[in-house]
């Protein structure tokens, strides 16, 4: 595939083109959000209930290789932002595909969205996108979680179990991250609750709710520390999340 060339009209495409490109430079760099579910999932591309549209391609990638990733993006002929890149190049970088109207956001070593959520030990997981709970964790810490994030979320709960591996939704994984942070904890419960209900008001299939249930189960027999217990006593009294705004 020639890597100079301009950005491909099918997203889908243009998506591998950049991941077998980063590759060949040996750029650590890792398909995120709805379109990586979509390449992770079998029912995303098969069910009706769960296609939908895909317009950005978001991606993580590590600070060591941030100078590559710009120069690669160049390459592919996309736009930086200098102004946004400039400010925020240490944890965001913004391109932009002039031709089809599409944004790129490159998060760099974490996400830091309504949490923050690091990912620096956790790129080698998958060759093309993070780790399926990891995909997961992006869309369940949007605490003004739509339906379009629901039904990505729905997507990898039918199509993955909740398991103690990486070969499914990684519950122990999942679990650790919410014995330290009682915020994400909040977070996450209360969007499992709603992936649940969601799930039983579409006629999803009965072991999707079961395997919420799971989740939700093992991530409240996790041993929390004692921040988090500290934290747990005020609440709601004081917000446990951040509002991003979207760069554009």
């Amino acid at each position: 595939m020639n890597d100079t060339a301009g950005p491909i009209a099918e997203i889908t495409d243009e998506a591998v083109r950049i991941l077998e490109a980063a590759q060949a430079e040996n750029i650590s760099l890792r398909l995120v959000g709805g379109l990586a579910i979509y390449l992770q999932s079998p029912s995303a591309k098969t069910q009706e209930q769960l296609k939908r549209s895909y317009k950005d391609l978001d991606f993580v990638t590590l600070a060591k290789h941030t100078a590559k990733t710009k120069t690669l993006f160049t390459k592919l002929g996309y736009v930086g932002s200098k102004s946004f890149n400039a400010l925020h190049g240490h944890q965001r970088l913004l391109f932009w595909d002039e031709q089809h109207g599409r944004q790129v956001d490159i998060f760099v070593d974490r996400m830091q969205m309504c949490h923050n959520i690091d990912f620096r030990s956790r790129l080698h997981l998958d060759e093309r996108t993070l780790s399926l709970a990891d995909l997961m964790l992006t869309k369940l810490q949007i605490v003004e979680i739509n339906e379009k994030d629901m039904l990505d979320v729905m997507a990898l709960f039918i199509d993955f179990d909740v398991e103690d591996s990486e070969k499914g939704i990684h519950s122990t994984y999942i679990s650790s991250l919410i014995a330290n942070d009682w915020g994400l904890y909040k977070t996450l419960d209360t969007n499992l609750k709603k992936m649940k209900a969601f799930a039983i008001e579409r006629n999803f299939p009965p072991y999707v709710a079961e395997r919420i249930d799971k989740l939700i189960t093992l991530m409240e027999k996790q041993p929390k520390s004692l921040s988090w217990k500290a934290r747990a006593m005020v609440g709601e009294r004081v917000r446990w999340y951040e509002l991003p705004e979207e760069p554009r």
